[in-house]
């Protein structure tokens, strides 16, 4: 017979949490969590590999929006264009500790909580409890990861939000009002589950990429759908996935991964990215910024060398010909604010991509791994740039965090400022001041009235 008791102290901790109540400075902080990923949704369904995609896939009616858009369906498939669009302009929020955790939480869960009529203030809290768990479980998976590509080096396998279902799956559970019983269920069955692409072509960037994680997020709704309707889960999963995890970490840290809910709320450190590139990028850039190169053209750079962490050096391929491989690029970002002095939404599309002396510059743009920063990583995330132009003039700049981290954060007005460029982007100008009110009272509102700011 399955076990209907916690087999494992973590999992009564987890259950514990559960009801746990949220102080008003961390809910603070989920509120912003949930309105950073919902204007990254807009943007990015409206982004060119998605939006026809996205009208033309045929889906069955249903109560849920697909944000961005003028389309409804059921909140499963809602999950799966949600999150692909959340994570699509490399613009969401994410933590250094648990990737990318918020855009399947919030874009996939929030479906769900429209089709319940729930409040905005439970939404938030089921996403900061579902962020508090996640974290720590994709904190502990990475190390697991890197086991597995140490075993099988081609296999990469993309982490990019869909690790751990159990996000989506816990957020949508307690919006659906699930009863204890079925959340443990719930809980059971999504962290038995994991959604990965066996490879990830983001140099490449084919738009599939992307889709994982939205896969993922599917896969969470529906484990919650089915829990809800008597699904039992495993509870022997619960001790042969997980308890290897004691020894993968260091002496004690699973243990003290969830003795220490409540009292460590890792949602208060995520970060919000000022620039729509992968965070592994940001760095570099912002060194970039710091070296104070002046009214450079591409044509006068002879080099920039970068020296970053080993993850970040991977970002190195030039002359990048679609969105997401662009995203992907530490060159032709780097190449890219050389030439423009800023990082667009629009400097990611086809008609800048064809710029030839920014494609020529990505080729002078060369990324070296460096002992202090590889040290530091993944606490903090670091680099080095160093400009030299063909006169000989060499510029260098240097950054222990990016901007955005919870140690360097963006203040409240460009925020605020990003999120509405987002809203533009995908909403149109005059319906982005809307959209950008209901984002700001984002736990005050009912989520129906927030989703109808963020649709067609």
């Amino acid at each position: 017979m399955i076990s209907q008791k916690p087999v494992r102290d973590w999992e009564q901790q987890l259950s514990d949490f559960l009801s746990t109540e949220i102080p008003p400075a961390v809910r603070a902080d989920g509120s912003r969590v949930v309105a950073d990923v919902l204007a990254a949704t807009v943007a990015g369904a409206a982004a060119p590999q998605n939006a026809d995609v996205f009208r033309e896939l045929p889906l069955g009616d249903g109560p849920a929006a697909v944000l961005g858009t003028d389309r409804r369906t059921d909140p499963a498939h809602a999950a799966l264009l949600n999150v692909t669009a959340a994570i699509t302009q490399e613009i969401e929020e994410g933590h250094n500790r648990g990737g990318h955790v918020g855009a399947s939480i919030v874009a996939g869960a929030v479906g769900v909580a429209e089709a319940h009529d729930v409040d905005g203030e439970t939404f938030v809290d089921a996403c900061v409890r579902s962020y508090e768990l996640c974290t720590r479980f994709e904190y502990a998976i990475f190390a697991m990861k890197a086991r597995l590509n140490d075993a099988i080096p081609w296999l990469v396998r993309d982490p990019h939000s869909t690790w751990t279902t159990l996000g989506p799956a816990l957020t949508a559970a307690v919006c659906m009002g699930q009863s204890p019983d079925q959340l443990r269920e719930t809980v059971r069955t999504a962290l038995n589950l994991a959604v990965v692409s066996m490879h990830d072509p983001f140099a490449e960037g084919a738009p599939s990429r992307n889709f994982t994680a939205g896969f993922s997020a599917q896969a969470g709704v529906s484990a919650a759908t089915l829990a809800g309707a008597g699904l039992r889960g495993s509870a022997a999963a619960m001790e042969a996935v997980y308890d290897p995890f004691e020894w993968l970490l260091e002496d004690g840290a699973f243990a003290h991964l969830f003795e220490s809910l409540g009292d460590e709320w890792w949602v208060t450190e995520a970060y919000h990215k000022p620039y729509p590139s992968c965070r592994y990028t940001h760095a570099p850039l912002d060194a970039l910024r710091d070296a104070d190169t002046g009214d450079l053209d591409p044509e006068d750079v002879a080099r920039i060398d970068v020296y970053t962490y080993r993850n970040g050096v991977d970002m190195g391929h030039v002359r990048p010909d679609t969105l997401t491989a662009a995203k992907f690029s530490t060159p032709y970002v780097l190449a890219r604010w050389v030439a423009d002095g800023e990082i667009s939404l629009e400097h990611f599309l086809d008609d800048a991509l064809d710029e030839e002396p920014v494609q020529s510059l990505t080729e002078r743009v060369d990324l070296h791994v460096d002992d202090a920063y590889e040290r530091a990583f993944p606490d903090k995330w670091g680099a080095r740039v160093e400009v030299v132009t063909r006169d000989g003039t060499r510029y260098v700049g240097e950054r222990d965090v990016p901007r955005g981290d919870y140690r360097d954060p963006l203040d409240a007005a460009t925020l605020a400022a990003r999120n509405r460029t987002l809203l533009a982007y995908g909403l149109g100008e005059t319906a982005a001041d809307r959209a950008l009110d209901a984002l700001s009272s984002v736990d005050t509102t009912s989520v129906a009235a927030l989703v109808d700011s963020l649709t067609h």
